[in-house]
């Protein structure tokens, strides 16, 4: 079957599973990053819309993980909640701008979700910090399969097999390198 046919057939629908399956899943990753970047360099979809709807999807997946640490709350000792409330006071105004850096870089970012269900962190903060963040990843990646898509058209003189190959090796390639940056030592040097 045609990619191109099946992403016209599955649209933005499709990109909410995707996203919302890929960040849902801790055992078995989805890897969505990999299709949003196809779908860029497809150019079937709207780019901007792809972003915003894939970062959506991506949203409602990592809340699912929020509300399974809502539910944990029940099965922490009353020691463990004083110190969860701690430190919930000391993340104080900036847990927005953490969920954010988590949710738009390769940071591992299951793991917060839960904590900040059994916090019982805002959940509009929650929400909107992670949709931000991964809004702008899903962005950066759909984005990035569009325009190089063009450019490796260009340099190879049309579309063929060779065009799809290097985009789909391109698209690996770009997911690892997001993944295996060390995201936090990076901004560091930025902060120092």
């Amino acid at each position: 079957m045609d990619l191109n046919l099946l992403i016209k057939s599955y649209g933005y629908l499709g990109i909410f599973i995707a996203s919302l399956l890929g960040s849902a899943s801790i055992i078995f990753p989805v890897p969505y990053l990999i299709i949003i970047y196809y779908i860029g360099a497809s150019h079937v979809l709207n780019p901007l819309i792809v972003s915003i709807v894939g970062g959506l999807g991506a949203t409602f997946g990592e809340l699912v993980l929020y509300i399974a640490g809502l539910g944990g709350r029940k099965v922490i000792s009353e020691r463990s909640i004083k110190n969860i409330e701690f430190f919930k006071r000391a993340i104080g105004k900036y847990g927005p701008f953490i969920i954010f850096l988590f949710a738009a870089t390769p940071l591992p970012d299951d793991i917060i979700y839960p904590v900040l269900g059994i916090m019982r962190y805002d959940f509009f903060k929650t929400f909107t910090a992670c949709f931000a963040g991964k809004t702008m990843l899903t962005g950066l990646v759909v984005y990035s399969g569009y325009y190089s898509y063009k450019y490796i058209n260009i340099l190879l003189g049309g579309e063929s097999i060779y065009t799809s190959i290097i985009i789909t090796i391109l698209a690996i390639i770009f997911v690892i390198i997001v993944i295996k940056i060390d995201w936090s030592r990076f901004f560091r040097m930025g902060v120092d």
